[in-house]
């Protein structure tokens, strides 16, 4: 064990950050046990809320923990990307770490690597890394549940090496990392359903019937108790004043209103699976109810500006959802039209291994922008201006095409006005720099 005052933050992330994100060969689940022990940090399973799915895992999880918070109880928070800082991925009690006790953490880790390298061949990735270094600091900071997301898939997440966890969730399911986790909706739901535990209740998004077929057939298997939520588990859904409200179905048969404080209905079914997690853990509706009302969850769907929005829809399920709340606050303009006297406008950029044609297929056909502003993030996974120019070429009638994130957001700025909106979708990397650009 060294000193961890004698590393800075810097060195920190430049050790973590060449280390590989995705590798050939995942260490096994019973191998990143064997890592907890001997970090003597394994979590405990009774405070665990475990949570997978394709979108809106990171606002469930958000949503968790602002209602764990409302009920007086710690709460420990694991999600990732992070937006700005690295800091952002460990939450607790609603605030990110501090760099101290990052570097902590990352100490405990780094000191790890030569006997974890001994024993497993190889030290642990990029994930598993932030992983380890997170059940550290729940080792040494009290908290009453743990809440974790996982990072690619579910059956062989670094997260699902926790055995036995209190309760599970599972957002909807897309396609995404088709690479990795298989070509159709039930190959992923498949993968996101292996964090299905044998015993422990279930609440999974249930707007996807081929996803839920595979989410009801994991539960059986496991006898797990499931509770499906889709948009049968609420009623008298509506957008008022940049926030949705709904009146949730409780699982008792009572009702109970909820404020969403996002101007998007695609976290509907987001809150409401938050809302079964805390009737399942005890928690009292109106308590929930307040948490759900006091949530923060920065790009996704925030008003960052007067008549600008950013979101993190990152794949064609994301962009999809962000098309439809995007509709929703065009309609809920102040001349009342769905296509009023302001134009639409969209900057845009992408990971280069995400479904871009189609994403933008969805923008153009379901949100019909005046004007689209594609960009090149400063991100390895970007894709180029070429391949964006390409793309806009096949897909969009007006366009323009910018080598810089600060550039494209100075000419989309410079030419709204008064009236217009401006949507900033296409990926988290660009909800990231956005945010530093505001900073």
């Amino acid at each position: 064990m060294f000193d961890y005052h004698q590393v800075t933050m810097a060195e920190a992330e430049e050790h973590i950050n060449s280390i590989p994100r995705f590798t050939k060969e995942k260490h096994s689940m019973e191998e990143l046990r064997g890592m907890l022990l001997m970090l003597h940090a394994e979590p405990e399973g009774e405070k665990v809320i475990h949570v997978a799915g394709t979108n809106g895992k990171g606002s469930v999880c958000a949503f968790l923990g602002s209602i764990y918070r409302e009920a007086g109880l710690g709460t420990a928070v694991f999600t990732s990307p992070h937006l700005v800082k690295i800091n952002e991925r460990f939450s607790f009690n609603g605030k990110m770490v501090s760099d101290d006790v990052f570097l902590r953490a990352y100490a405990e880790v780094f000191a790890a690597e030569e006997p974890i390298r001994q024993r497993y061949r190889t030290i642990p990735s990029y994930f598993e890394y932030l992983f380890l270094m997170f059940c550290v600091m729940c080792r040494e900071i009290p908290t009453d549940r743990i809440i974790l997301e996982t990072g690619l898939g579910g059956r062989l997440d670094a997260t699902n090496c926790l055995e036995k966890p209190h309760l599970t969730a599972i957002t909807s399911i897309s396609l995404d990392h088709m690479q990795f986790l298989g070509d159709t909706v039930a190959k992923i739901a498949g993968e996101k359903a292996g964090i299905i535990c044998d015993g422990v209740p279930v609440v999974y998004d249930d707007t996807d019937p081929e996803a839920s077929a595979v989410m009801a057939k994991t539960a059986v298997e496991r006898h797990a108790d499931a509770y499906p939520v889709g948009t049968g588990s609420f009623r008298d859904l509506h957008f008022e004043e940049g926030m949705l409200r709904i009146t949730a179905k409780l699982i008792d048969g009572g009702g109970q209103n909820l404020k969403v404080p996002f101007a998007a209905p695609y976290q509907a079914v987001n809150a409401m699976i938050a809302m079964r997690i805390a009737e399942l853990d005890g928690i009292r509706p109106e308590t929930a109810a307040a948490g759900i009302a006091g949530m923060k969850w920065p790009a996704r769907m925030e008003r960052i500006a007067p008549e600008i929005y950013l979101d993190g829809g990152h794949n064609e399920g994301g962009i999809r959802a962000f098309a439809g709340a995007a509709k929703e606050i065009a309609r809920s303009r102040p001349d009342g039209t769905e296509n009023g006297t302001g134009a639409v406008r969209v900057l845009f950029a992408v990971a280069s291994d995400k479904e871009y044609g189609k994403m933008l297929e969805i923008i153009r056909d379901r949100l019909h922008p005046d004007k689209v502003y594609l960009t090149v993030m400063q991100s390895m996974r970007t894709l180029s201006e070429e391949e964006l120019r390409k793309a806009a070429e096949d897909t969009l009638s007006s366009y323009e095409v910018f080598p810089s994130v600060p550039e494209a957001l100075r000419h989309a700025a410079g030419e709204k006005k008064p009236g217009d909106l401006l949507f900033i979708c296409g990926s988290l990397y660009l909800a990231g720099e956005i945010k530093g650009i505001l900073k």
